[in-house]
């Protein structure tokens, strides 16, 4: 095959096992890969050395030298230099008659051994293929999602719902602005498969802890030397005469107005709609997510409201992670 064949016969292999990936049914799986080469060939393109390492991705190879008809070794000593760790079987299918001289076939009870043997552990890392599989295509799917309610020039993208949460008193206890990030966190925790309220109020007073993890890493208090003087500058002007009152609230913090000071960066998230901030922190959000379906914990058996501090403790870790860029975007104001 020409090279453009070739590639469109790989993409079209991995496409099948992602396929089969998707299914419920275990039976569905690709467990084990059998690479055939003919050994009677003595040779190997360098193609074909990518292709194996690519489909040792997904699950275990044994490359099945076929057509062996003499003891010799070059070819597999090439692919074990080659191809560590893959198991290399040499088969003759069928007894081979060559000029009166019989060659009795052998090598398949070794290689059905050899798959025998790594049969448990490749269940196991096809069903953990499949939930990698499922869990790139969620991702996908949420962050199409959020561009598409980012761009959406309908009433209820998630600029119009910031505006309609600032100035309309929907009994959420939290800065107007600040609903749009929940309305967000429930789309992408929806469209990822993690359980979650349906009602909309009962999901808001769950996901305080959330609000909060966002907010966290921009709140300073009297004495740290971190703040500078953008919080001066920036602080009251962009979020509003509120702010102080409430995040002392949010942080759960018996604290004096005059004893609070707040970043820039709170501004910014909380106060006017912002797409770039908007569309960062929902990536980041997406990311938590994805981390939480990669985990060991059964979260079928967890609470909405225990499922909602996990999250929003790794939220907060994120956010803490990403500071640095969103004050970067602050001092561009």
């Amino acid at each position: 095959m020409d090279s453009r064949e070739r590639e469109v016969s790989r993409n079209s292999i991995i496409e099948e096992i992602k396929r089969r990936a998707k299914s419920s049914s275990e039976e569905e799986h690709m467990h084990v890969m059998w690479y055939c080469i003919s050994n009677e060939s003595k040779r190997i393109e360098d193609t074909e050395i990518a292709w194996i390492r690519d489909f040792s991705k997904y699950m275990p190879v044994i490359i099945v030298l076929t057509q062996t008809l003499d003891t010799e070794e070059e070819l597999k000593g090439y692919l074990e230099t080659e191809l560590t760790g893959v198991v290399i079987c040499q088969v003759l299918a069928k007894d081979r008659n060559i000029i009166g001289h019989v060659i009795p076939a052998h090598g398949l009870k070794v290689l059905i051994n050899e798959t025998m043997k790594i049969l448990p552990e490749a269940t196991q890392r096809a069903f953990t293929a499949a939930q990698k599989i499922k869990i790139e295509e969620k991702i996908k799917s949420a962050r199409q999602f959020i561009q598409e309610r980012l761009d959406s020039k309908g009433p209820f993208n998630y600029k119009n719902l910031g505006h309609i949460a600032d100035t309309l008193p929907i009994g959420l206890d939290f800065i107007g602005k600040g609903a749009v990030y929940l309305y967000i966190a429930k789309d992408i925790m929806t469209l990822m498969g993690i359980p979650v309220d349906k009602n909309f109020l009962k999901f808001s007073k769950q996901a305080k802890p959330l609000i909060k993890s966002i907010v966290l890493p921009f709140v300073f208090f009297e004495g740290t030397k971190t703040v500078g003087k953008a919080a001066v500058k920036y602080g009251s002007e962009k979020i509003g005469t509120k702010a102080p009152t409430y995040l002392t609230k949010l942080l759960g913090k018996s604290v004096g107005k005059g004893n609070i000071i707040i970043s820039p960066v709170v501004g910014l998230i909380l106060g006017t709609f912002n797409r770039k901030v908007t569309e960062k922190i929902a990536n980041v959000f997406i990311d938590v997510c994805s981390d939480f379906l990669r985990s060991k914990i059964n979260y079928q058996e967890l609470s909405y409201e225990e499922i909602m501090e996990i999250l929003s403790k790794n939220m907060e870790k994120k956010m803490e992670e990403n500071k640095d860029e969103f004050e970067n975007n602050t001092d561009k104001l």
